[in-house]
């Protein structure tokens, strides 16, 4: 009886990454870019980027932002200093100065609000925003040259008011190559089932609304009372009726940092799964099944040792194929020791999440606590 129930459980998922790989593969949608040499004006794009306590990682997205291919008369920069304790609201003061199309604003928080702070100064920057399209980046990031053009042209040739695009943690580390490839795992889930028609999340470091839609839904002031205020903006365009894309390739791959500690992955895991808890019934089961899978392979190994053996193997198999070609869709490469390693990675930082989930305490995000 129990050998039954966790084989089932084992075959589910096994059976669900074979879907997964074949449903990538053979129903993989590319959307068309645009060419920054074209003769006809391109739509004016406005950049939003808060930042709170990023000094240390200014000069890599600055740098990035001033190689976009994208004219600049067709750009608006939108940079926040989100009440910053370091030199973060200097630095960013003294880079705009020197640029006519990037405006920088000081953003004080009312002391009475408990929202969201980064949805707050979302809202106050967009507030200033004049372009067709809005494009959301992280302070942490740094983006690809062809980023604005690549992404404007797929909302324009699919008719898309909103694009989620494709990030990669920077690997400096075999930790950060874990975390590169937990990432990666999730964004081909995504992508597999934007493809298939149903997409209902974001993710904010990547992100592109038509402004006409963002207007529409009310704008980042009502997800205030999330802490992910990418998955609700996701929610509130799918009930407009906009259309939502999940763009991967080389062009619009965006780089971010790892995250240094154990301890501050876990927090950020806490807070997406709270974002996850809204999630329908269908992702909860799928995430459920990839949770699940780690008891169950090792009670059937403990149970049918050589069964259990083979059925992890293939699944393993399954799990890396998939990641290898959504990978080769940017052009990146991933190392077969990563591979297999990410495995136990998983196993651990999965079932770690759940306990720090339920564990008593605030969530903390960048130096701020939130109940």
């Amino acid at each position: 009886m129990m050998e039954g129930v966790v084989v089932g459980i084992v075959i589910g998922l096994i059976v669900q990454d074979l879907l997964l790989l074949v449903f990538l593969r053979w129903n993989f949608k590319s959307f068309d870019s645009l060419s920054s040499k074209q003769e006809t004006k391109l739509p004016l794009v406005s950049i939003v980027i808060p930042f709170r306590n990023e000094e240390k990682v200014i000069p890599r997205i600055l740098q990035s932002l001033d190689k976009l291919d994208y004219p600049t008369d067709s750009l608006q920069l939108l940079l926040g200093d989100d009440g910053s304790e370091d030199r973060t609201g200097e630095l960013l003061q003294e880079w705009a100065e020197s640029r006519s199309y990037v405006s920088f604003f000081s953003l004080e928080k009312p002391d009475d609000f408990t929202g969201n702070g980064k949805a707050w100064a979302l809202q106050h920057l967009c507030e200033h925003a004049k372009g067709e399209f809005l494009l959301f980046t992280d302070a942490d990031c740094e983006v690809p040259a062809s980023w604005v053009i690549s992404m404007v042209g797929a909302a324009i040739s699919a008719d898309a008011p909103m694009v989620t695009g494709v990030t990669q943690v920077e690997e400096t580390n075999v930790f950060a190559a874990m975390q590169s490839l937990d990432w990666w795992l999730n964004l081909g889930m995504v992508k597999v089932v934007s493809d298939l028609g149903t997409n209902i999340t974001s993710m904010g470091n990547n992100m592109l609304i038509r402004r006409e839609f963002y207007q529409l839904s009310g704008g980042f002031q009502e997800t205030y009372h999330s802490l992910t205020e990418d998955f609700e903006m996701a929610r509130r365009i799918k009930k407009l009726g906009g259309k939502h894309i999940h763009l991967v390739s080389e062009g619009n791959l965006i780089q971010t940092q790892l995250i240094p500690s154990y301890l501050g992955l876990l927090e950020q895991r806490k807070r997406w799964m709270r974002g996850a808890m809204g999630l329908p019934l269908f992702w909860k089961v799928l995430l459920g099944l990839q949770v699940l899978f780690f008891p169950s392979i090792l009670m059937l190994v403990f149970l049918s040792f050589w069964k259990g053996i083979f059925l992890w193997l293939f699944k393993l198999l399954m799990q890396s194929l998939f990641l290898l070609f959504f990978a080769s869709k940017t052009r990146q490469k991933i190392k077969i020791r990563h591979l297999c390693l990410f495995e136990f990675y998983y196993f651990f930082t999965a079932w770690c999440t759940i306990v720090y989930y339920f564990w008593p305490g605030k969530t903390v995000w960048k130096g701020r606590k939130y109940a």
